[in-house]
């Protein structure tokens, strides 16, 4: 629920944001008009001295004369271009009749021309004059008819007069048609540009209420009791507490002191055993991960980066906990024969239009288990496309994508691979095969991912920088079936398992391999696992294209691998409770995965997924 609320809240803070910076641009454009000029005041000429309608109707002033049909509400007897007149309302009309002789006046044309003429004060002079049949948004709170006189003044001065009583509606200018542009958007309505009870600024406020409710849900779930507990903090401010470390076989190694109130991942590293991280402590890559225990509470980044059957066996991430008491650390597979590796660059080549396989040499060969991967380090730096040596393709995929055609970063960071070779199987090279992040055609200038960007520019001979090898991603050797499905880059650590069961280990275990790709020059590895299905009986693998177009000669499967292998497999599978299932491959076909297996009852204890291995 609370992931539901922070996406939901993430969403709608980004649209309501645009919607807050409208208002507050809106509001400070209003602010910065002259208010005399938006109402067109310093074109309104100085009203001259009142004659008496006594006198303008050389003291015979008539009766009212009856207009019509109609309950009569209002007579007004006033000063209409210097002539004393009746102005009679009706519930239907309004009508003007000379208060001398009773005669009906028509504001026409040249009436309507000199009653402006009169009102205004400027230097233009009458360019147009329409008479509007209709209220427009210049007018919208006046009946029609009314005559409108443009005037030719650098403001383009319109004022409009009432054909039916000769009355100054509105005075109009390029000041106040910009200002009912800020109106409309502050008020929201973009229609009549006058209710305050528009369905979208009240749609706005119910949203801004859900806003604010789910932040205090959110801030109060990110916060923990220890963070209001002031006082001990400050007591503790000189103590440390005991970490005692533990490698991943419960094996003791030492007991360290920490200063309290620092996040664990710090500690960690305080004391020489840095954890993997490409976030930097932020909760989002999920590699700081450790096992302290289940007296912890399980916090929001706890539970969207680790599998429950872990939390529940007390797996945290080490940057989201502080140390506040002595604490049992279980560290991670590898990271005590973690090593700092430089390694230089073989060969680089692309192995499908946006995969590309990075081929290092090591000073010895490294010691490592099937699906591990190595943490790159990704120095500060500066390039760009035309410093790239690729092929007319890839140049073309990278223009045709939107993405800037420079890259780089400012700041030392960090990046994880996984190695797509078996172990020993290539002496003391390694291989990572490395997917090129372009950005989604719908974000045109942002840069593709700068760690696939950065290595791309490496040539023979250069070093790299690396750091490991870590996980946890690895075969169960008691497995009976193993099943693998993976999609785009996610093959690397698949590659290197199945590699090491049928090379290495000889397994007899049934193994399959259900990849999903985007068109068949997608497909990676093509030609080592066929070689693999032809020389060991036990090994299959099989692929479905998603995006392979109507027209191409592709005979297999099409569509999502997650529903190709449950229709062809997994639902007719006589004994799910045999296999154990390892996926890797992008966020959404992960998701879908996992999703599939939960439906099906599959026990958490026989999957295993890495998803940071793209």
């Amino acid at each position: 629920m609370m992931t539901i609320i922070r996406q939901g809240h993430k969403w709608i803070a980004l649209i309501l944001g645009i919607q807050v910076a409208l208002w507050m641009l809106s509001g400070l454009g209003m602010a910065i008009l002259p208010h005399s000029k938006v109402a067109g005041d310093h074109r309104m000429a100085e009203p001259a001295a009142p004659t008496p309608l006594t006198e303008l109707a050389g003291g015979k002033i008539g009766q009212p004369v009856t207009i019509g049909p109609g309950e009569i509400r209002e007579v007004r007897l006033r000063n209409l271009n210097g002539r004393a007149v009746f102005d009679t309302v009706t519930a239907e009309r309004s009508a003007l009749t000379s208060a001398v002789t009773g005669e009906t006046i028509t504001v026409d044309k040249p009436l309507a021309a000199k009653i402006a003429l009169k009102d205004y004060s400027g230097p233009g002079e009458i360019k147009e004059i329409r008479l509007l049949a209709e209220s427009t948004l210049e007018i919208r709170n006046h009946a029609p008819p009314a005559w409108r006189i443009d005037f030719s003044d650098p403001e383009q001065t319109s004022l409009y007069v009432s054909a039916s009583n000769g009355e100054i509606l509105e005075r109009r200018n390029n000041y106040w048609r910009t200002f009912d542009v800020f109106w409309m958007v502050h008020i929201m309505d973009y229609v009549s540009r006058s209710s305050f009870n528009h369905p979208l600024i009240i749609l706005s406020a119910l949203v801004v209420l859900w806003l604010g409710f789910s932040g205090i849900a959110l801030w109060w779930d990110s916060f923990r009791r220890n963070d209001f507990n002031v006082v001990g903090k400050w007591r503790s401010r000189k103590q440390t507490f005991a970490l005692s470390l533990a490698d991943s076989e419960g094996g003791a190694i030492r007991t360290v002191e920490a200063r309290p109130m620092q996040s664990l991942f710090a500690a960690m590293g305080d004391q020489g055993y840095p954890l993997p991280s490409t976030c930097g402590g932020g909760g989002t890559c999920g590699l700081c991960r450790v096992r302290i225990g289940t007296e912890l509470p399980i916090l929001p980044a706890d539970r969207r980066q680790i599998p429950d059957s872990e939390l529940e066996s007390g797996y945290r991430l080490a940057c989201q906990h502080q140390v506040t008491s002595p604490l049992s650390v279980t560290l991670p597979h590898g990271l005590m024969d973690a090593k700092e590796i430089k390694g230089k660059v073989v060969s680089s080549s692309f192995i499908t239009p946006d995969m590309y396989e990075l081929r290092l040499s090591l000073p010895e060969p490294l010691e490592f288990r099937a699906g591990s991967y190595v943490q790159v380090e990704i120095p500060p730096f500066m390039s760009s496309l035309d410093a790239l040596d690729l092929t007319d393709f890839i140049k073309t995929q990278w223009e045709n994508s939107g993405a800037a055609r420079t890259f780089g970063s400012n700041v030392l960071i960090y990046r994880t691979y996984s190695l797509a070779n078996a172990p020993k199987e290539f002496g003391n090279e390694v291989v990572l095969s490395i997917r090129l992040a372009f950005p989604k055609s719908s974000a045109p200038g942002v840069s593709v991912g700068v760690g696939s960007a950065y290595l791309l520019t490496l040539k023979k001979g250069d070093t790299v920088q690396l750091r490991g090898p870590f996980g946890d991603f690895h075969i169960d050797e008691d497995a009976e079936e193993i099943v693998f499905i993976g999609g785009g880059a996610g093959i690397a650590p698949i590659r290197s398992m199945i590699l090491d069961q049928l090379k290495v280990k000889r397994t007899s275990s049934r193994i399959s391999f259900w990849y999903g790709a985007r068109t068949q020059e997608h497909i990676a590895y093509k030609e080592d696992l066929e070689a693999l299905a032809t020389a060991h009986p036990n090994f299959s693998w099989h692929v479905a294209l998603s995006d392979v177009p109507e027209t191409d000669n592709w005979p297999g499967a099409r569509g999502q691998i997650h529903e190709f292998v449950r229709d062809q497999y997994i639902i007719s599978h006589p004994d799910l409770a045999t296999c154990s299932f390892y996926i890797c491959g992008p966020p959404q076909m992960l998701e879908a995965v996992l999703s599939l297996l939960k439906s099906l009852n599959v026990p958490n204890s026989r999957i295993a997924f890495d998803d940071f291995g793209n």
